[in-house]
């Protein structure tokens, strides 16, 4: 894609896909899913504020479930922080936080790696089935967020495409005018209209739809002047 999606344009889809992924995990108490995009933007949502700290600390820090997953395309858990050491600073904060067990599930689609990282209050492990399913929900919310934007990408570039077509159209028609006014060539009537657009300070395309709506009248003196300027 030559552009990437913002947060506002993918934060209700990754909010819906949090509470999916809760509910579908028994023993699961929270969750936070981070969208990792090409050059290093991530965009993030959590199912409390807690949560969101503890994703934003492996973010920053390059450690914790999630940044381990990512990394590996792997799931990683951790079914027991009290004993489970490998992340000093996210086990900390998530110990503080009342949290136990967690588990991250990785997911690539479209060449974007989506992270869900589920959370719990006490020892506890993901089921194979449930992670399998919260792997399938997270490629299939990913994939459907980058068509959305994929689409209205298109759909904007269309408008532009449109939009320019048409001012293409009436700078012709304008054009078509001033040759017949001024008995010049196609070169010489675009000189002119964009002579006009210059000392009006206005778009060309807007010279070109007064001409065209008031069909040159009251405007042969200047045009004239204008090709006499060498236009």
């Amino acid at each position: 894609m030559e552009t990437m999606p913002d947060a506002a344009a993918v934060a209700p889809g990754l909010a819906v896909l949090c509470g999916r992924a809760v509910r579908c995990s028994a023993g699961c108490r929270g969750a936070t899913v981070v969208l990792r995009l090409p050059g290093g933007v991530n965009h993030s949502a959590a199912t409390h504020p807690d949560l969101a700290a503890l994703a934003a600390l492996q973010e920053e820090t390059g450690e914790g479930p999630g940044a381990e997953a990512a990394r590996s395309g792997l799931p990683v858990w951790a079914a027991d922080l009290v004993t489970d050491a490998r992340w000093p600073e996210f086990r900390v904060a998530a110990l503080e936080r009342g949290l136990r067990a967690c588990t991250a599930v990785p997911a690539m689609a479209e060449g974007v790696t989506t992270t869900v990282t589920l959370y719990a209050f006490r020892p506890w492990r993901l089921a194979a089935e449930a992670l399998e399913v919260v792997r399938v929900l997270a490629e299939e919310t990913a994939a459907g967020l980058l068509r959305d934007h994929a689409r209205a990408d298109a759909e904007a570039e269309a408008e532009q495409l449109r939009t320019a077509m048409a001012s293409r159209a009436v700078i012709d028609q304008a054009c078509g005018i001033v040759m017949h006014m001024l008995d010049c060539d196609s070169d010489q009537a675009f000189g002119v209209l964009r002579t006009l657009s210059q000392h009006a300070n206005r778009k060309l395309s807007a010279v070109a739809a007064r001409i065209v709506r008031v069909k040159g009248r009251g405007s042969t003196r200047e045009l004239r002047r204008l090709l006499g300027e060498g236009c």
